[in-house]
């Protein structure tokens, strides 16, 4: 019984305990936004992240931005489910943007670190929505159309209204979190890459309930033939 009952508090405070995120082999710095590069013969993907640390297993994912360009050779598709994430041989899921709607994470602060305000009045309009809610990454690596907005990532008041036409995200719409509606938008979407058009990417959020000690999170981008490999520590704070 006394086993049992330290067992319990032993996973308690694993849940309760904060971890520190430091990514290895950072290529730059944008206003607190670590960018992380990796280059092959046929393709190119970019990482971003922003947090600093995970408050509790339970209450705070991992977000990460990822994009990826094709350079050279046939087009290839791109999607959530081109990437795994791990630690210690153990995976953590990379969750669909359904998952992330029926969450109960709170994303206001992490989408703060990307430097994305989250309004305080509804968005009631199902089917358009206005800047500055669209997030493209940062650098010229994932410029869309030449219309970045102060080399931040964000469309510029020019950029006009978007169509929603995806029905997950005219479900999250309806929701009453704001940051959850922005997350959505620029939730990680099946995009054809080929060598005729700029990168494309968006956030994914990576459950870490199954991370219960320190460690390297490896994040792998598959495309093809093509492995792209990124190493994020975490430790305790």
């Amino acid at each position: 019984m006394k086993r049992i009952v330290l067992v319990a508090i032993a996973l308690l405070m694993s849940a309760c305990a904060s971890y520190k995120i430091t990514p290895e082999h950072v290529t730059s710095y944008n206003n607190g936004i670590q960018v992380m590069t990796s280059t092959q013969a046929k393709s190119k993907v970019q990482l971003e992240i922003a947090q600093s640390k995970l408050k509790g297993l339970n209450e705070s994912p991992l977000v990460l931005y990822v994009a990826a360009q094709v350079i050279e050779g046939n087009p290839v598709v791109f999607s959530r489910k081109a990437i795994s994430v791990s630690i210690n041989q153990t995976n953590l899921p990379v969750l669909s943007l359904r998952q992330v709607m029926k969450s109960s994470f709170d994303f206001e602060g992490i989408l703060q670190s990307f430097n994305i305000a989250v309004p305080t009045t509804p968005i009631d309009n199902v089917n358009m929505i206005t800047p500055p809610m669209f997030y493209y990454g940062q650098g010229g690596f994932l410029a869309y159309n030449g219309m970045m907005y102060g080399g931040m990532g964000l469309y510029g008041p020019g950029f006009g209204m978007m169509m929603m036409d995806d029905v997950e995200e005219q479900e999250v719409m309806q929701e009453s979190r704001q940051a959850l509606k922005i997350l959505a938008i620029n939730y990680l979407k099946k995009n054809t890459l080929n060598v005729e058009n700029k990168a494309k990417g968006g956030f994914v959020v990576v459950d870490t309930k199954n991370l219960k000690t320190p460690g390297v999170v490896v994040v792998k981008v598959f495309l093809e033939d093509e492995i792209h490999t990124f190493k994020i520590d975490i430790s305790k704070m």
